[in-house]
């Protein structure tokens, strides 16, 4: 029988490394946004248009996970409003939203308190939204974050939401002024394929957040880590160590706290009475996956299924790197895949361009001589966790479920 007073403790042992590890949830809030200063900068300059009668159509706001850009851009825009009676900012998060139609009910529910029904359809949605935006001060701030999480749906185009944000009719005849600022962590041409129609209807203005260097890493979890843990119990070498290995992994604060967290909770149960580089490097495979795995998780689709192909080839039963091109396409265009997600070689060259921009994949050109050039593509990470995640990506996509019996 398990003696449960052995396994829950009403208080931190103690020989805990830690003060407070609550201080390094990566979710929590920082009193004070470091780091950041260019960006702030920026997009100060784009509100202050307000001034002389302008606000952008839309502003991309965009980098890797981790970087500050939610943070960043909320409260920039909340000062910002606090101070200008004639600027109202509203924030929504769109993570959860799979469909056109639920995003479109998240802006209305953040704006009114209220949803429509399925019934009603995205017309009846927006129709909501532009009566609500009509009794808000003269200037609307939108924030969606998460936007690249919308895929396009049986009902509806991603263009067709997005030129209704921007064009729709209620909101012209209403004379409404929105200015819509897009959080994501690509760029959306990317993700969504926005067409010519939407993208002349957006504005220039972006905003990127690059990851985190070393020194600006360094800032930003250096004073949680001063609140998180008992004094001297993590040496600077060990300190500037963890910084570095996290700024050279991923650039990514949330990262790098799970990372000196996990580090902690390894000093502890080793009964060590200070972090050692060792209870960092037993850390750095696992946080490294899960940020690795959190990426697949949010990607589109036809990026997901290639890198599937990508690693599909064994050798002496591993996966073979590198791959190249026509061994991904042959991958995917196997006996049993559904012809509606079947790709062309055109659309694997694409998507593989798009990998490498996220830091997915590499590519290089190797010469073959006579036999002219040929293209290697390999994952940057351990290629075992794309075939490990596949059932979790089947299982939270709802692109599964619409796919015509084979």
């Amino acid at each position: 029988m398990t003696d449960y007073d052995d396994l829950f403790a009403d208080t931190a042992p103690d020989d805990s490394v830690f003060v407070d590890k609550g201080v390094l949830d990566p979710l929590a809030e920082p009193e004070s946004i470091h780091a950041r200063e260019s960006q702030e900068r920026e997009l100060a300059t784009v509100l202050n248009g307000v001034h002389d009668g302008y606000l952008p159509p839309t502003v991309s706001v965009y980098g890797p996970p981790g970087t500050g850009k939610t943070l960043t851009t909320r409260r920039v825009c909340h000062e910002f409003a606090e101070r200008h009676e004639q600027v109202a900012v509203e924030y929504v998060n769109l993570k959860e939203c799979r469909t056109l139609f639920r995003a479109a009910n998240e802006i209305l529910y953040e704006l009114t308190g209220e949803r429509k029904k399925a019934y009603q359809g995205l017309d009846g949605v927006f129709a909501g939204i532009w009566a609500a935006l009509a009794d808000y001060p003269a200037w609307t701030v939108l924030l969606l974050d998460e936007i690249d999480h919308i895929r396009r749906d049986t009902n509806y185009d991603p263009n067709e939401f997005f030129y209704r944000l921007l064009r729709g009719e209620g909101k012209l005849k209403r004379d409404i002024s929105l200015s819509i600022w897009l959080l994501s962590n690509e760029l959306l041409e990317i993700d969504l394929r926005l067409d010519s129609r939407v993208e002349s209807a957006m504005s220039d203005e972006q905003v990127f957040f690059p990851p985190y260097g070393i020194d600006d890493l360094r800032a930003v979890v250096g004073p949680r880590l001063e609140r998180a843990f008992h004094e001297g119990t993590v040496p600077e070498e060990v300190r500037a160590y963890g910084v570095q290995e996290a700024a050279r992994r991923w650039g990514d604060a949330r990262k790098a706290l799970t990372l000196f967290r996990q580090a902690g909770e390894t000093a502890t149960k080793r009964k060590f009475d200070r972090m050692t580089r060792e209870c960092v490097d037993a850390n750095l495979e696992t946080t490294e996956r899960e940020a690795t795995v959190e990426k697949l998780l949010s990607l589109p689709f036809n990026h997901f299924f290639v890198l599937t192909g990508v690693v599909s080839w064994t050798e002496n039963s591993e996966i073979k790197q590198p791959v190249t091109t026509a061994e991904v396409h042959e991958a995917l265009s196997r006996e049993g895949v559904p012809d509606q997600i079947c790709l062309g070689q055109r659309a694997v060259r694409d998507v593989i361009t798009d990998l490498e921009t996220m830091g997915l994949v590499e590519t290089w050109i190797d010469s073959r001589g006579a036999e002219g050039r040929i293209k290697r593509i390999e994952t940057t990470f351990e290629p075992e966790w794309v075939p490990e995640t596949i059932e979790q990506y089947a299982t939270e996509s709802t692109y599964f479920t619409k796919l015509d019996p084979v």
